[in-house]
């Protein structure tokens, strides 16, 4: 399936593109450079899927702060998987999520006086680090932290960043794209989310921005080293508008 993308979302492709994740859905495209450079690792949004942070930490050991209010062993053992794997899953939850490498309950996004809400400002302004490098898959709340993102642009090393109902809020991913200091470098569309056949956009976009990256002239998409998130599903191909 073809889609098609307004001209502002075109950019130049990473030389140094790596797959960081399991195959398929939980896996992303991300700058080698900006992986080796970063000195931690800060993920929102992580479900019951850690791939990506582990594949992350076994390049380069750095810490890891991982936010996802609704992970615990409550929701690993009510998952619709099999006795074994939920086994499997538990004692793979328990032996990344150690030391240096930690699982905070807690909502990041919206500022609310409940306890258990932080917004990325307030954590961002807690890691005293110089190059984090920032994941976020939380849902449709990315949209609540943009200006944060983009206000603490000198404190990244690199994002990835999950984007969802797109057609509905594509004029406020184009504000981003064009005030985030750091440089888009790959498009992936998540074929698990919907295509709005009227506008031909996805409705999940998967973004990689890098600040360290040397960019290609040459654009090729999708990237041999992407994959389909549903495998039992069409690839999305992207396009740009002229």
């Amino acid at each position: 399936m073809n889609c098609l993308l307004p001209k502002s979302f075109k950019f130049k492709q990473a030389k140094d593109l790596i797959r960081i994740g399991k195959d398929n859905d939980g896996g992303y495209l991300i700058s080698k450079k900006d992986l080796l450079k970063s000195d931690f690792l800060l993920s929102l949004g992580i479900c019951d899927d850690w791939s990506f942070e582990k594949d992350f930490i076994n390049k380069n050991k750095i810490p890891l702060h991982a936010y996802d209010a609704l992970l615990d062993y409550k929701f690993l053992r009510n998952l619709n998987i099999s006795i074994v794997d939920k086994i499997k899953k538990i004692f793979s939850y328990n032996n990344f999520f150690k030391g240096t490498n930690i699982h905070f309950r807690k909502f990041v996004g919206i500022n609310n006086n409940k306890e258990g809400f932080y917004t990325l400002s307030s954590v961002l302004k807690d890691l005293e680090f110089k190059a984090i490098f920032l994941k976020i898959d939380i849902e449709g709340s990315e949209y609540r932290i943009l200006d944060s993102i983009i206000s603490n642009h000198n404190k990244l090393s690199g994002l990835v960043i999950e984007f969802h109902d797109c057609d509905i809020n594509l004029s406020k991913i184009e504000w981003f794209i064009k005030n985030f200091n750091l440089k888009l470098v790959h498009i992936h569309a998540n074929n698990h989310g919907l295509v709005d056949l009227d506008k031909k956009i996805p409705l999940a976009l998967e973004l990689t921005f890098s600040k360290y990256c040397e960019l290609n002239d040459q654009l090729e998409l999708p990237h041999p080293l992407d994959m389909r998130n549903g495998n039992n599903r069409e690839e999305i191909n992207l396009e740009f508008l002229k």
